[in-house]
């Protein structure tokens, strides 16, 4: 059921996939482990490479052996303003053997890379947004975050829920704290979530977009939440390809 409702996503939204198959290399500026299981990891790109707040990117790490035929999608943490590609992940208790290799990496070690592409976009310039981020999700809102960092044409609310550790958090808190229009709410209780989210899909309706982030089973939960107060589906983005 979850390949046919990401499948169908794709048909759906095929105008935003026009940059999948754009092959390009990149080269490592910095791997940092900022907490526990938590890295962030940034990339030069090549020349002319462009993209747009929210997509994501296809790594491939062709001259490692061991992985040289695997791919990872990751969701892009950065703008284009500032000249790198951030990703964020986690490892869990056991990294992948992709994610081993790829964390080894040394600045200036070429990456493969496909894109930019995805839907994770931001649609129009007057709808009040909400986000949610759970945990390591935060990704890609951070960069909905820095792209809307100097809009104060409408209201822009961050629900970020982590159980141990905000990545990006003070530099999200900053960004707030400079925007009237912005407000960030930091929890980590489930219940939390649920009565911020709740309070702010009657306060807005349909007249708002919401784009969630997160695991899958999370996302399925908010996205109920939000349609049991009759948001409609088409005001609903989600991060399906969890690229983190």
């Amino acid at each position: 059921m979850d390949s046919i409702k990401t499948l169908w996503k794709f048909i759906k939204n095929a105008r935003y996939l026009k940059g999948m198959m754009r092959k390009t290399v990149a080269t490592v500026v910095s791997v940092e482990n900022p907490h526990g299981d938590y890295h962030v990891i940034a990339l030069k790109p090549a020349e002319g490479f462009s993209w747009n707040a929210g997509e994501h990117v296809m790594l491939r790490l062709p001259d490692h052996e061991a992985v040289r035929r695997e791919y990872r999608i990751f969701s892009i943490a950065s703008i284009r303003q500032e000249g790198i590609l951030l990703f964020g992940t986690r490892t869990g208790k056991e990294a992948s053997a992709f994610k081993k290799v790829l964390l080894s990496l040394k600045p200036g070690d070429p990456v493969s890379m496909q894109g930019a592409f995805g839907w994770f976009r931001i649609r129009d310039e007057h709808s009040p947004v909400v986000m949610f981020a759970g945990g390591v999700g935060i990704t890609p809102v951070r960069a909905l975050v820095k792209e809307l960092a100097h809009s104060q044409a409408r209201p822009i609310h961050i629900v970020y829920s982590s159980s141990d550790f905000y990545l990006f958090g003070d530099e999200i808190q900053n960004i707030v704290d400079n925007n009237p229009s912005m407000s960030l709410y930091k929890v980590s209780a489930r219940e939390e979530v649920q009565e911020r989210l709740a309070e702010l899909a009657v306060q807005y309706g349909n007249k708002a977009y919401y784009y969630m982030s997160a695991s899958p089973g999370v996302i399925d939960s908010v996205a109920k939440l939000l349609r049991s107060k009759e948001i409609s589906g088409s005001r609903l983005i989600d991060d399906t390809m969890r690229g983190y």
